[in-house]
């Protein structure tokens, strides 16, 4: 009577997919320290030296890429089919999953040929073609031509896939780059937008005749400098300080923080451009 036993596995093998799953989750955490930016706690030169280690061109340029296909769960076949999505066209991607989508920080292999827009869609027929019978949505985020401009890309692809998300076409790929103002202010999602990050603001200016959101989109077009806002504005510094006082009391955001100063900059900026409707109207305050 024989035996046959399955052969013992190779340590090769397990080395091989240690050393891979080792690979992957430092890929990982550099890709979501890469998207929140140096902080205390990770410098920009750390950054660099861990990138470099992964791969990463420092003389290359970024983007972000934010990937969500709506009945597909974020788990490690999605991310797979978007590094092989990416891979086939010349395009190396450092993946995380946050804000309930697949997040890339992408570095294109083929040279700094992102103006070529056409890729994005390509990017996308390669994804629907490996998860069919699915809406699948992408945001590009803009050019990051060095590591510390990579979570304003972020940001700018959380926008853009929101836009293609709450659009009349889910299915398909939106870039923060062509979108603009105008396009922002037709999409579906954009007053609710406005709504949610200005309404404290909107509602006193039109119970009180003031003019806060004003203020504020013309502080943050100005980047936060309360000298050129006073000048815009034709009113003194001490009035922009009182203003912003206030405001933060009614919004209860830190200003100071870069996220939260680029939603309401993005809202005040769709606001800008969305006609004025009756009980809109700021006063004069």
């Amino acid at each position: 009577m024989s035996c046959e036993f399955e052969p013992p596995e190779q340590p090769e093998s397990t080395e091989r997919r240690l050393a891979a799953a080792t690979q992957a989750r430092t890929g990982r955490e550099l890709a979501d320290d890469l998207l929140d930016g140096a902080t205390n706690a990770v410098s920009s030169d750390e950054l660099l030296h861990r990138a470099r280690e992964l791969g990463h061109d420092p003389h290359r340029s970024y983007r972000a890429l934010a990937f969500r296909w709506a009945e597909h769960a974020l788990d490690e076949s999605f991310v797979n089919a978007v590094q092989a999505a990416a891979r086939g066209l010349q395009i190396v991607c450092w993946t995380t999953r946050r804000d309930q989508a697949v997040i890339a920080v992408a570095q294109r292999l083929d040279g700094d040929a992102w103006a070529d827009t056409g890729v994005w869609q390509a990017l996308h027929t390669s994804m629907a073609r490996a998860l069919p019978k699915d809406v699948g949505s992408i945001g590009v985020g803009g050019l990051a031509p060095t590591q510390p401009e990579i979570p304003r890309s972020y940001r700018q692809a959380q926008q853009a896939l929101r836009i293609r998300r709450t659009s009349a076409e889910p299915h398909g790929v939106t870039i923060h780059d062509q979108v603009g103002i105008p396009g922002l202010v037709a999409n579906p999602g954009a007053d609710d937008f406005v709504q949610e990050w200005l309404t404290p603001l909107l509602d006193y200016d039109q119970q009180h005749a003031t003019e806060l959101t004003e203020t504020l989109a013309t502080y943050l077009t100005h980047a936060g400098h309360y000298g050129k806002t006073a000048d815009a504005l034709h009113i003194q510094r001490s009035t922009v300080r009182y203003r912003l006082h206030s405001i933060r009391n009614l919004i209860h955001h830190d200003l100071g923080d870069p996220e939260i100063r680029f939603n309401l900059q993005l809202a005040t900026r769709i606001w800008q451009g969305i006609p004025r409707r009756p009980g809109r109207d700021a006063g004069s305050g």
